[in-house]
């Protein structure tokens, strides 16, 4: 009879599970894998999606170029972010998945005209991954990225993040932006993608990321650096962690990889004047030695050294100053340092910062130890040696 109880009473629970009536099937999605931002000739918003087409899909490591496309771009103009969104669901039989979503690319005359607006959408949407990467389309729009068909990757929006990690500019965030929008010490910037094919196989499938857009605290951006200039910029801000440069000497040029590079900033009130002192470390690694160096030779290795610092040190302050005189805008965080060593003077600096930040005069000291010359060491000879 207790058999037949507990039987019995298994049944009666059994009829009160309930099933998982709200489930919703990998099928049923449409999964947005980047986005791009345009602004149109009248003025109006226009928004484009990657989505992915599975049943082009082979594999996330599977390269593209091949004239098939495992995605599809699709456009809608509006104005606002929320209704162009609903457009373009609209225009699917699933419904759309933003969770991964890689990258966002902003067109250039958009970012000009100014984002604050387009940026709101972002900080209140929940499924807003925060870690996708932002980029600038210099001289373009970010639908063209869109419709790039690379031969590494099936979607160009995961192939703008892997680049944007080993162009040595780091990876810039969507969460990134939004906290230096929300803080009075420092501007934003974004990574710039450019679409500039040096041949035809380039042509419709690669695209550069080597310059940095600045913006200013109302979200508009006032211009660009490139080069050695973004390099350094994004040292002194503290984002940089390796580079390749080549430097040009008397006596010919050497080529390094530099890594472990970090900064530190420290700020002073000297009177009436506000100073910052930057300095940057790190370690450098020889590749290539086209000069009469010895660099075998510690003496000569040491004295390269101290003249490669100085070097580095006066082109950093000139960008530095460039900075401050042709935008105005403290993209470094030098700012946030005073914030943070002197809070009761900054609350009289933070409403004038802009203003402020062009008259700082700021000194630069870089430490950068070359701890390997290679495995060769000396250079053929006449080259690199001391006969």
């Amino acid at each position: 009879m207790k058999k037949i109880g507990y039987l019995f009473l298994l049944l009666t629970l059994l009829l009160t599970l309930s099933g998982c009536w709200d489930r919703n099937e990998i099928n049923d999605y449409a999964f947005w894998i980047g986005t791009a931002l345009d602004v149109t000739e009248s003025g109006k918003l226009q928004k484009s999606a990657q989505i992915a087409v599975p049943a082009d899909f082979k594999s996330i490591r599977g390269g593209g170029g091949n004239g098939q496309r495992a995605n599809i771009v699709l456009t809608a103009t509006g104005s606002t972010i929320g209704d162009l969104t609903q457009q373009i669901q609209d225009k699917l039989p699933r419904k759309v998945f933003l969770g991964h979503r890689r990258s966002i690319f902003v067109g250039e005359k958009l970012a000009r005209k100014g984002l604050i607006e387009v940026m709101d959408q972002f900080t209140r949407n929940t499924d807003t991954r925060l870690r996708t990467d932002i980029f600038v389309v210099n001289n373009g729009e970010g639908k063209e990225v869109l419709n790039i068909n690379s031969p590494f990757n099936q979607f160009s929006s995961i192939v703008a993040v892997d680049q944007d990690r080993y162009c040595r500019l780091g990876d810039t965030a969507l969460r990134d932006v939004l906290i230096d929008v929300g803080r009075d010490g420092i501007r934003p910037s974004m990574p710039m993608v450019e679409i500039s094919p040096m041949n035809s196989h380039e042509k419709d499938r690669i695209f550069d990321v080597r310059s940095v857009a600045i913006f200013n605290k109302n979200l508009q951006m006032v211009g660009e650096v490139s080069g050695r200039e973004s390099l350094e910029l994004f040292w002194v801000k503290g984002v940089l962690k390796n580079q390749f440069v080549t430097e040009e000497l008397e006596e010919g040029s050497i080529s390094l990889y530099e890594s472990n590079l970090k900064q530190t900033i420290r700020t002073e009130f000297e009177g009436e004047k506000l100073k910052a002192y930057v300095k940057l470390v790190g370690t450098g690694r020889v590749l290539e030695n086209n000069s009469d160096i010895d660099l075998s030779v510690s003496k000569e290795r040491k004295g390269i050294e101290h003249r490669l610092n100085a070097i580095k040190a006066k082109r950093v302050e000139e960008t530095i100053k460039k900075l401050q005189l042709q935008y105005g805008q403290d993209v470094f965080g030098i700012g946030e340092e005073f914030h943070r060593e002197h809070p009761y003077q900054w609350k009289e600096l933070r409403d004038r910062w802009d203003d402020i930040f062009p008259t700082i005069e700021v000194a630069v000291d870089v430490k950068l130890n070359i701890q390997s010359t290679g495995d060769i060491r000396k250079r053929i000879v006449g080259k690199g040696e001391k006969k």
